[in-house]
């Protein structure tokens, strides 16, 4: 398996990206530990500069102007998706998994956000996001599936439940978005 050295960006990139495109599981079930951030950081802000790039067809030139807060917000927020990972990890299933290799998981599973700016084929990427992170729970962390679906599926849930009930309460209070 190949994994992402960012010594050797340009060499590692691609050879890990189909590694973990071709066979997600034994990507996972091999990777190593991670004692930094920095290569997983390092990893995350690809897909957020494609997205960025590949967005400006769909949503205009504004986006470069963002793109920083965009670059910072969802690197906070793989943060704190891989806290929560860590913490359920070792709370809920009684597993190992420190911060720093949640953040690697969080980074090398956050791959196909890449495509979420994308109408429509961004929900492909959410989906298989999700699907990445439940992989990496069962062959890295070794929790059983049902476990790593509760830990990954019960934020997702809660998320997708809030924005919908955000989005009733707009368009209660402003008619004229319904």
């Amino acid at each position: 398996m190949n994994y992402f050295d960012k010594n050797s960006p340009m060499q590692s990139l691609i050879p890990a990206l189909r590694d973990l495109l071709m066979s997600p599981k034994a990507f996972f079930a091999e990777l190593p530990g991670a004692a930094f951030h920095s290569n997983a950081l390092f990893f995350a802000s690809v897909p957020i500069f494609f997205a960025t790039l590949i967005s400006v067809p769909f949503y205009g030139f504004l986006l470069w102007f963002l793109l920083p807060v965009s670059w910072g917000l969802s690197l906070i927020g793989l943060w704190v998706w891989s806290r929560y990972m860590a913490w359920a990890v070792r709370t809920v299933a009684k597993g190992k998994l420190g911060n720093a290799n949640a953040f690697q998981i969080s980074s090398y599973a956050f791959a196909p956000m890449a495509l979420s700016s994308i109408p429509y084929i961004g929900v492909i990427g959410m989906l298989w996001n999700l699907y990445l992170l439940w992989a990496a729970l069962v062959n890295r962390c070794k929790i059983s599936s049902g476990m790593a679906l509760l830990i990954v599926g019960v934020p997702t849930f809660v998320v997708l439940a809030s924005l919908v009930a955000l989005t009733g309460m707009l368009v209660q209070l402003f008619p004229q978005l319904g």
